[in-house]
């Protein structure tokens, strides 16, 4: 029961029962104010210890039915007293038995009334019931409103956290595949390099003690292990080389070889505009930025006609924005997420970032990628 309901039942008992007593005259007061007493104090039974009893629900609206037949005047509002306490509380089919049963009771105790008290007397109570049962469907409504908001809440939770451990587990993978490679170089050089040198040294130290007295068999030896220093050194290059890959491999998805290659091939203007200050930034961030880029110029040239794109590059301390504007026809109407652009609002959701389509001087798709910088 809401919190201003009790004050509303016991205004709905004491006012009719004041009013009653100025409008007939009874043959003891002091009865009628013992049977009135007696009703607040059934009514505080139920409020108190019997909240859910049915056998004292039936009680109380046997004995205010037998209240407004005996005394009459306006003790028939007791019955709109009494439909506060359970309408909103029982069962359904409890609700509207008891409900039922009030009906029948009322019209029985206003046999004596004049025809007006009828028609007043059920329209108030048809008017409460149906308020009643609006306020529980608002009420119910509310509640599953909030437990809805909780769900998403914790989804929204469980989503972001299943999104950092896949953000972790990228990093691990990358820093594992890293320590896999360095494990196999060392390897190399320990069992490739490190055995032809402890070879070399040796050989050396021999040729070093032959050498005073068998000069060629010690020059021969000289002359192997300059070979084999040779090949050593040819090893060692192509070990260093691992470490570091070509350009080529370092450059496959830049948005230089992207610019270039699309200058080429589609004959079409591309100008970059870097905010900020450059940092390096990983290559899983690298690739996004180039195929986001790739699709969004295709589109462009595709859909629009775009003769010219503008790239705009901003970086800022724990995120990087990239806009991709162009001068060809803006599309009239809803804008249609194609497979193209879908994969692009994926690609940037992955890893946490968002993508943006605005349609205003020019078509501007807007990928914004978080960096993950620790930064002092």
């Amino acid at each position: 029961m809401l919190p201003l309901l009790p004050f509303t039942r016991y205004a709905l008992i004491l006012i009719p029962a004041i009013a009653s007593m100025y409008l007939e005259s009874y043959v003891s007061n002091g009865t009628y104010v013992f049977f009135i007493l007696l009703f607040f104090w059934v009514a505080e039974l139920r409020r108190t210890i019997f909240k859910k009893s049915v056998w004292m629900l039936l009680i109380e609206i046997g004995f205010g039915g037998w209240l407004s037949y005996q005394y009459d005047g306006l003790l028939f509002i007791l019955f709109y007293s009494t439909l506060l306490t359970y309408l909103n509380t029982f069962h359904r089919h409890i609700r509207y038995s008891f409900l039922g049963i009030q009906l029948v009771l009322l019209n029985m105790s206003l046999q004596a009334q004049p025809s007006s008290y009828y028609v007043i007397a059920n329209l108030l109570l048809f008017a409460q019931s149906l308020l009643l049962l609006h306020m529980r469907r608002v009420e119910q409504n509310k509640v599953d409103i909030e437990l809805l908001y909780d769900q998403l809440r914790r989804q929204h939770y469980e989503l972001d956290e299943a999104r950092m451990q896949l953000l972790d587990y990228a990093r691990q993978v990358e820093n594992i595949a890293q320590l896999d490679e360095r494990n196999r170089i060392s390897r190399d050089i320990h069992d490739d390099l490190g055995h032809q040198l402890i070879r070399l040294k040796m050989m050396m130290e021999a040729a070093l003690r032959i050498l005073p007295t068998q000069m060629d068999k010690g020059m021969e030896m000289l002359t192997s292990v300059r070979d084999q220093l040779t090949n050593s050194m040819e090893l060692l290059r192509s070990t260093v080389r691992r470490l570091k890959p070509d350009d080529d491999s370092m450059q496959t998805f830049t948005l230089s070889r992207l610019i270039e290659g699309l200058t080429k091939e589609k004959g079409i203007s591309i100008e970059v505009d870097i905010q900020g200050m450059p940092y390096v930034l990983y290559p899983s961030l690298a690739f996004i930025l180039y195929r986001n880029a790739q699709e969004a110029i295709t589109n462009a040239i595709r859909h629009g006609g775009a003769t010219a794109v503008q790239i705009q590059l901003i970086y800022e301390t724990k995120q990087i924005t990239m806009n991709v504007s162009n001068n060809g026809k803006t599309p009239v109407g809803e804008t249609i997420k194609g497979l193209g652009m879908t994969g692009m609002e994926e690609r940037s959701k992955l890893i946490g970032g968002q993508l943006h389509v605005a349609i205003e001087k020019s078509f501007t798709v807007t990928t914004i990628l978080p960096t993950f910088r620790q930064t002092q």
